[in-house]
């Protein structure tokens, strides 16, 4: 990437290169208005039940700060407005699935296991070693990306024809954006975080680190989680009602800040929060959703970056700080990252022990055989720092004085 003062400019691949210097297109006012987005999500489908009103603000909301920041690339614009009119799809499939099949509404989420934790803080690490016991059904990336509506024909779990489309989907991903795989890597049957799901209900932060949106993230400081996590549970029994499982596994940074309407819907919900440096995570998480925003920009403020991505992980910590003193200790679990580091499978003993849950020996050799092939780094090292971003060490840990005072047990200095 080249860069010029707090600028960067993100190399762009020939497709994107191409597109721009050939669009005519502008950025009028209908470019991004709510009425002309769902239309064409409706005209694309033939479906009109969005599901009720509760994804409306935080998409009006989304789509004003898309027309008040103009620094979108023709290719962004078009990519951008093609997601969002994409989320909306889902959406209308989702919930006509359901009135043709009501008896989906009827399935059975038990003490569902949700991974917390500030963006890259291992998170991953944990969720993907969970995904290995058998007894827990994750969220397949194949149904996260291309589609939570089983398709027509015939065909088993492993011959899904979604996985094939994931295939394709990931090489184009890789293509945009070469450093993904350093950052995040994404595998077709692997398991996939809950933010494509919530994404559908508008309120999620993913959407403030993958874009310049800083007025949508002030919406999203007071945002009811309510009505996405209410979608959210009928996604899931969807899911289930197609290919069953005895608990579902979930995560996502989203859920931090959700954790009371989490219980409103899931009052069952076994939460297990590992804790990181949140130095590192700031400034990992920013270096992705540099990644992330390479594709939409012709350059990138560096700087305003990393104060949006402080601004609103501290924010969402706040949140779930607040939240937590008033919901019931026995719904959580923490987990130091360094413990996890250190004795894995110990860690995730020590968690099923809190839950009453029973870790067995098939899903313990399966733990140690996935920790065996994917060693740390695995896809190459990626370099950060806070002061990449006009961050410094000290002004993180300010921002989570709160967070590091209430959990200082599990915290690293650094890691």
């Amino acid at each position: 990437m080249s860069k010029q003062n707090n600028l960067i400019r993100p190399p762009q691949p020939l497709l994107i290169r191409a597109w721009n210097l050939l669009s005519r297109e502008k950025m009028d006012k209908r470019s991004f208005s709510f009425d002309e987005i769902t239309h064409a999500a409706m005209g694309k489908t033939g479906l009109k039940d969005f599901g009720g009103n509760g994804f409306e603000a935080g998409l009006k909301a989304l789509l004003a700060a898309f027309r008040q920041v103009r620094t979108h690339h023709p290719f962004g614009r078009f990519y951008v407005r093609q997601m969002v009119i994409q989320m909306l799809m889902h959406r209308l499939r989702n919930v006509n699935l359901v009135r043709q099949h009501p008896e989906i509404l009827s399935q059975d989420i038990a003490r569902p296991i949700i991974v917390l934790g500030l963006p890259r803080s291992g998170t991953t690490l944990l969720f993907n070693l969970l995904a290995q016991d058998p007894d827990h059904r994750f969220l397949r990336n194949w149904e996260a990306f291309i589609s939570q509506v089983p398709p027509k024909g015939r065909y088993t779990e492993a011959t899904d024809p979604r996985i094939r489309q994931a295939r394709w989907m990931q090489r184009f991903l890789k293509y945009l954006m070469p450093e993904i795989d350093k950052v995040h890597a994404f595998t077709p049957k692997g398991p996939e975080e809950c933010t494509p799901i919530l994404m559908q209900g508008f309120a999620t932060q993913a959407l403030v680190g993958g874009f310049d949106v800083p007025e949508y993230s002030r919406w999203l400081d007071q945002a009811d989680h309510g009505p996405t996590y209410r979608y959210h549970r009928r996604v899931l029994q969807a899911l289930q009602w197609k290919y069953p499982g005895r608990r579902w596994l979930l995560k996502s940074p989203d859920h931090l800040a959700a954790v009371r309407s989490i219980l409103e819907v899931y009052p069952d919900a076994c939460f297990v929060h590992i804790h990181r440096n949140p130095v590192n995570s700031v400034s990992s998480w920013a270096s992705l959703n540099l990644v992330y925003r390479g594709v939409y920009y012709h350059s990138i403020d560096i700087r305003e970056l990393g104060r949006q991505v402080l601004g609103r992980l501290s924010t969402d910590m706040g949140r779930y700080l607040t939240d937590r003193t008033s919901l019931p200790s026995h719904s959580f679990f923490d987990l130091g990252y360094r413990d996890l580091v250190s004795d894995p499978i110990g860690a995730i003993q020590d968690m099923y022990d809190h839950f009453g849950l029973e870790l067995t020996q098939e899903a313990r050799s399966s733990m140690q055989a996935y920790l065996s092939e994917n060693p740390k780094n695995k896809h190459g090292v990626h370099r950060y720092s806070p002061e990449d971003f006009g961050l410094s060490q000290q002004a993180i840990l300010e921002r989570f004085s709160d967070y590091n005072e209430s959990f200082q047990a599990y915290l690293g200095t650094s890691d």
